[in-house]
């Protein structure tokens, strides 16, 4: 590597991290303190969503690291961001709405007064982008856990109904459930599992994505990153997107706006592993080979 490039790294990285300290060491600036960000942990990606977060809100606000200790969060607190399940669990004041965004998997209890950027792609958006990617599709079966998921599979089945698609539930527990859910599966086209981290392991992505290979069947990952493991495809929005659909849920709370129980980032991106897709014969739509996932 060059070491203009190395030097233009290091920069970069002790720019990110003096950045960090003065956002969670500084004080909020006058004025702020009835909105705040709330991170499982100040670094990695709750740290690089919450800078995207400020920066769509449009003026920062007071950030807390969940890792340094539990914080004193201001009474006049009308709305807060929580980055993770760690900082949605948390206790806030009395009538401030909490903005919940990264933490698949996780369940506001009853009567809260939360909204939860969905880990989920909008409906619509999704079954549209597979159907494009594999025209072929006709039943894709959704592998998925727990109460999110239940109620967005509903929405999922309405929409696919207007896309003349039709979807195949599987609830799982745990992860050693794939294989013998992947034998049971009669008629599937493709199958895709939704972002849950209790079916998310190496075993069973190796499971996954064997299993598609060996028969065919496109498997559509959770994430991008998980995609380049090998799946044929993820659409899925990215930290930046949720951190966006968190701000601006944030700012129409702030207003007095009431909020549904859920939101989905407007935007979420299709990343395709070409090189998987192609050794294992899928029946996909794809572009001409340009060497790698994509």
């Amino acid at each position: 590597m060059p070491e203009s490039t190395t030097k233009s790294r290091v920069s970069r990285h002790a720019a990110a991290a003096a950045l960090l300290a003065a956002l969670l060491c500084a004080p909020a600036p006058a004025g702020a303190q009835d909105a705040a960000a709330v991170l499982a942990k100040g670094s990695g990606l709750y740290f690089e969503a919450s800078l995207a977060f400020q920066r769509a809100l449009g003026r920062p606000v007071q950030v807390y690291d969940l890792a340094a200790g539990a914080p004193s969060l201001p009474r006049s607190l009308k709305a807060a961001a929580a980055f993770g399940s760690k900082a949605a669990a948390l206790k806030y004041p009395a009538g401030a709405k909490l903005i919940i965004l990264l933490a698949p998997g996780y369940t506001p209890p009853a009567g809260s007064r939360a909204t939860v950027v969905s880990a989920f792609p909008e409906p619509a958006q999704a079954l549209a982008a597979y159907k494009s990617l594999q025209p072929g599709l006709a039943r894709l079966a959704v592998f998925y856990r727990g109460a999110p998921a239940t109620a967005y599979l509903a929405e999922l089945a309405r929409a696919a109904a207007r896309l003349g698609l039709e979807i195949i539930p599987v609830p799982l527990d745990t992860p050693e459930n794939f294989p013998d859910a992947l034998r049971a599966l009669a008629g599937a086209d493709a199958y895709w599992l939704l972002p849950e981290p209790a079916l998310i392991n190496k075993t069973s992505l190796k499971v996954l994505s064997e299993f598609s290979c060996a028969h065919k069947l496109p498997f559509y990952a959770p994430s991008a990153g998980l995609t380049e493991l090998g799946a044929a495809a993820s659409f899925a929005p990215g930290a930046d997107e949720a951190a966006a659909a968190a701000a601006d849920a944030l700012t129409r709370a702030l207003a007095g706006e009431a909020l549904p129980a859920t939101l989905y980032a407007p935007r979420s991106a299709l990343t395709v592993n070409g090189d998987f897709s192609r050794r294992c014969g899928l029946p996909l739509k794809l572009p001409a080979p340009a060497g790698g996932a994509r």
